[in-house]
């Protein structure tokens, strides 16, 4: 039997190695199964003796203090099953085991240090003693009916006694106490009043854990006896001790003010860490009413206000945070990556951000106080390179966006500086940050919009405060908090909300949200609406009693335009909210003091006025034209996307002298006599110095620079070569007047003249005044010269950007209108536009719009003739066009209205095809025996394909 016993022992070390070295594995599972291996194999009934058993928790506490891998976390959780399994209540008695007492002195025999081992190895015993205490807390062997409470006296004094001795554990140390707590719950008061007790004995009364502590055991122990004279009335949260609660909590020792040496020394020798300490929850659990672990509320009842309601009472000075200092710390930190707290600051944006996406209140008051005039800067955003601003903006929902408006209002009126210019660039500054929020609503989808009308409130809201700062004279007293006011509102700055006012509308007509005309409508009514009401602020308009029943004639047609919008079916609806859009903008520019505004208004209630009388469109389309060409004359998107709008719900009604008009204009040459034709120079001096819209571009500058333009350049080749030409005579002109007065040879004739009468040596003061008064004269001309060039080529930018736009509108035409014959008369004057004009940019768009057309004019697309001898007659004409001298690009248009020209001849009649075969035959006939013709071979090359395939 010994021998057997024998052969049996190393099977079993063996395999407790295996286990234990499997304790120590990094990975959870595979610790799991040898802590179940171990309490299996060893622990379970008969499978070990007493003496066994003492090894096993020995060498488990000798494993604790090892700092390998995960030793200490699979030898605590099996040291606290097995004693459970061995000393709990429940567990059985084994012969030979240790008791709890003796349990607790093998713990402080195997994680004693001897004086001779390194740091490192200190602190892997200190720490074996601290997980070792816990698991014995955790298994509940020490709150035993029959053990009384020495044991758990004992397991304090260890656990304070590293408190104390080792700071950079007294964070885990009061941690095992404060969860300790949880395990008392319905145990004798005796063990809770312990902890209380040694805490304070120990000195560890005002510190972070000693807090967490003392709330937790009056919060579970209501009844207890708590020492008198550490906190007022037995509370660390009272409001007398806020101050050192403070300290204590950020752990500044040197000012907390001990009450004893002891305190002193243990308060003085606390760890720095950078993360907050678990009391930190324990307390604001205890402010916020939320009380994690089981922890309860106190029975005591509390004078102090909770966090809930303190939050409300503070939600509207959340502002206050943002101080100078600090505003000026993030402003200065986020302007630049190289700044030492640059990534500080960035946290802190996102956290603003983020406690604004979680909290709708706090929006509009961290909003105001990144904006604000004093502590803030209403370019936050440029000055910072984020978007906090713009994303605050977009996170605000209705009705918190008034308040947004309301800000917004007061950085207007009240800029917070006294200089004009620093006010009016704020001012500007704010207006273009309305804009942008007004583009940011866009960005939603049509449907989120109209299932939301607070976005539709919120534009609305924006435009009624730009208009106020725009067209009426407003109040910028101190407000409430006695803000300084800083000067009124200046001309050039109600001109720039205009201008803004321009911008939105444009972008909410380029992208509507509902119909084109409703903000326009809506801002219209607000304004009329500000004029009626005596309460309001006076409006700025400069204008006499005629001018003002032209207004208000105006108004009223436009409310019956609105509701004849709303009422008439489909098609009449898109014309009606087409004339609204027209009555909207014209009279949003009498306000702006346009010199032709109150023309145009007269134009349009004589025009309009049968309209709405006999509930019919009018016959004469020619006003309305001439009307939608003097805006897109102006230098504004918002007009030219205007005109377009109502030219699209017109175009079915346009007439021959409608059409004649816009040719008219095509016709016109690229010069400053086609200006002073086209133009009166009276109007052109008045729009010389309005504002342009902000968004305007230069389309021929755009065209100028594009690669289509280089296969054109020769068009424009003659008149560049002229203009060079004229600069050299103008030149050769100044230098030979020059050389008559000063007495020289003009160029390099004077090189190796020497003329001692050309020397000033020899003039009198009366030729010196002679001769500067002279040079005066030359001079002077020469400038007159350079402006009259300057002159003509604005010109010509002018006429080139004017036929621009008229060809957008042309094009618009054939696109709805390409089935009507009329809009045959349009393919002459485009192909000699072509041909003509000296801008690549014109020279594209009408080749486009020609293009366009006929890819269109097929099939049920074909437009229906009466008269197809007029057609032929056009047919020669275009033939006629073909042979002048032209770019290929010219070609190629006139060779695509030839045989869109014969496609509907044929369409009409086949016959036809037989006297169009004639035009083509003379046609060919003049290319080969007449010189002055200049068709291109490509023109007879599409004809012969378009046979082709005509004949299948």
């Amino acid at each position: 039997m010994s021998k057997k016993r024998g052969r049996e022992q190393p099977a079993i070390n063996t395999q407790l190695v295996e286990i234990y070295e499997d304790l120590a594995n990094v990975d959870e599972n595979i610790r799991l199964k040898a802590a179940q291996a171990l309490l299996t194999n060893f622990v379970a009934d008969g499978k070990s003796t007493g003496e066994q058993l003492n090894e096993i928790v020995r060498r488990l506490l000798r494993g604790l203090c090892s700092g390998r891998k995960a030793a200490r976390l699979g030898f605590s959780v099996v040291l606290t099953e097995l004693l459970i399994e061995l000393l709990g209540p429940s567990g059985r008695s084994v012969a030979g085991f240790q008791n709890v007492l003796e349990l607790i002195e093998t713990l402080k025999n195997q994680s004693q240090v001897s004086s001779n081992v390194s740091g490192q190895e200190e602190r892997d015993h200190q720490f074996g003693r601290l997980f070792g205490a816990e698991s014995i807390i955790k298994s509940g062997i020490l709150f035993q009916p029959s053990m009384g409470v020495e044991a758990w006296s004992n397991i304090l004094d260890i656990v304070y006694e590293l408190a104390k001795r080792k700071p950079w554990l007294r964070e885990e140390c009061g941690f095992i106490l404060f969860n300790s707590i949880q395990i008392l719950k319905g145990k004798d008061l005796e063990y809770a009043q312990l902890i209380i007790d040694k805490l304070l004995a120990k000195g560890l009364s005002k510190t972070p854990q000693g807090v967490a502590i003392w709330i937790g055991i009056q919060a579970e122990f209501p009844s207890i006896a708590l020492p008198r004279g550490v906190w007022h009335h037995e509370d660390p949260l009272n409001r007398k001790d806020i101050s050192r609660l403070a300290k204590i909590l950020m752990e500044a020792s040197a000012t907390t003010s001990p009450q004893s040496v002891l305190e002193s020394e243990t308060t003085t020798n606390g760890a720095w860490a950078t993360k907050l300490q678990f009391a930190w929850d324990v307390v604001l659990a205890e402010l916020l009413d939320f009380h994690p672990q089981g922890l309860q509320k106190s029975a005591k009842p509390a004078k102090r206000m909770r966090f809930a309601e303190f939050w409300e009472e503070c939600i509207d000075i959340l502002s206050d945070i943002f101080t100078q200092n600090l505003m000026r710390c993030l402003t200065n930190q986020l302007a630049s990556p190289e700044r030492y707290l640059h990534r500080a600051a960035e946290r802190s944006i996102k956290t603003i951000l983020a406690r604004a996406r979680s909290n709708p209140n706090t929006r509009a008051p961290m909003l105001k106080a990144l904006l604000d005039p004093v502590n803030g800067d209403i370019n936050f955003d440029k000055i910072t390179k984020t978007k906090t601003v713009e994303t605050l903006i977009s996170l605000v929902d209705d009705p918190s966006f008034e308040q947004v408006v309301g800000i917004y209002e007061d950085l207007i009126l009240r800029p917070g500086v006294d200089d004009e210019k620093t006010a009016a660039s704020r001012r500007q500054s704010a207006a273009d940050q309305l804009v942008s929020a007004v583009r940011t609503i866009q960005h939603h989808s049509t449907e989120q919009v109209l299932a939301k009308s607070e976005f539709l409130v919120n534009i609305r809201r924006i435009l009624a405060l730009l208009a106020k700062c725009a067209y009426f004279e407003v109040d910028n007293a101190p407000n409430d908090q006695g803000d300084s006011t800083g000067p009124k509102i200046s001309q050039a700055s109600r001109e720039m909300f205009r201008t803004r006012i321009s911008s939105c509308l444009s972008s909410l007509v380029a992208k509507p949200i509902r119909e084109p005309s409703y903000f326009a409508y809506e801002l219209v009514c607000n304004i009329h609406g500000r004029e009626e009401n005596a309460n309001h602020p006076h409006v700025v308009l400069n204008a006499d009693e005629n001018v003002r029943n032209v207004l208000r004639k105006a108004w009223q047609t436009l409310r019956k335009v609105h509701a004849q919008s709303s009422c008439d079916p489909d098609e009449e609806a898109r014309f009606f909210r087409a004339l609204e859009l027209l009555y909207s903008l014209t009279i949003l520019q009498v306000h702006n003091e346009e010199a032709d505004a109150v023309g145009i208004l007269v134009e349009l209630n004589h025009s309009f006025k049968p309209l709405l009388q006999k509930k019919r469109r009018p016959q004469d389309s020619a006003t309305l034209i001439e009307i939608l060409l003097s805006f897109i004359a102006k230098p504004s998107q918002l007009f030219r996307r205007l005109a377009q709008q109502v030219f699209t719900a017109c175009a079915s009604e346009l007439d021959d002298t409608a059409l004649q008009s816009m040719i008219e204009i095509l016709e016109t040459k690229e010069s400053l006599s086609g200006q002073s034709q086209m133009f009166d120079q009276e109007d052109e001096e008045g729009q010389a110095g309005s504002a342009s819209d902000v968004e305007e571009v230069d389309l021929a500058k755009t065209g100028l620079g594009s690669s289509s333009a280089e296969e054109e350049s020769d068009e424009g080749s003659s008149d560049t070569d002229a203009a060079d030409s004229d600069e050299d005579d103008g030149l050769a002109e100044l230098n030979a007047k020059l050389a008559q007065i000063v007495g020289t040879r003009p160029g390099n004739e004077d090189v190796d003249a020497e003329d001692s009468s050309s020397s000033d040596e020899g003039m009198t003061d009366e030729q010196m005044f002679e001769l500067n008064g002279s040079l005066e004269n030359i001079f002077r001309e020469r400038k007159k010269v350079t402006s009259k060039k300057t002159e003509k080529k604005d010109a010509k930018e002018n006429i080139v950007n004017f036929k621009c736009r008229v060809l957008d509108l042309l094009e618009i035409y054939v696109k709805q209108e390409h089935g009507n014959g009329l809009a045959l008369s349009l393919s002459l004057p485009i192909l000699a536009l072509v041909r003509t004009t000296t801008s690549p940019l014109v020279s594209r768009k009408a080749c486009d719009v020609m293009r366009e057309y006929a890819r269109l004019c097929k099939g049920d697309g074909m437009p229906h003739i009466e008269d197809r001898e007029s057609v032929f007659d056009l047919l020669e004409a275009v033939h006629v066009e073909a042979m002048k001298e032209g770019s290929n690009a010219h070609a190629s248009a006139c060779s695509q209205a030839s045989l869109l020209l014969v496609r509907v001849l044929v369409a009409h009649d086949r016959e036809c095809l037989r006297k169009v075969v004639k035009v083509y035959g003379a046609t060919q006939e003049r290319a080969l025996f007449d010189s002055s013709c200049k068709v291109k071979t490509s023109f007879f090359t599409d004809w012969l394909n378009w046979c082709t395939s005509a004949r299948k």
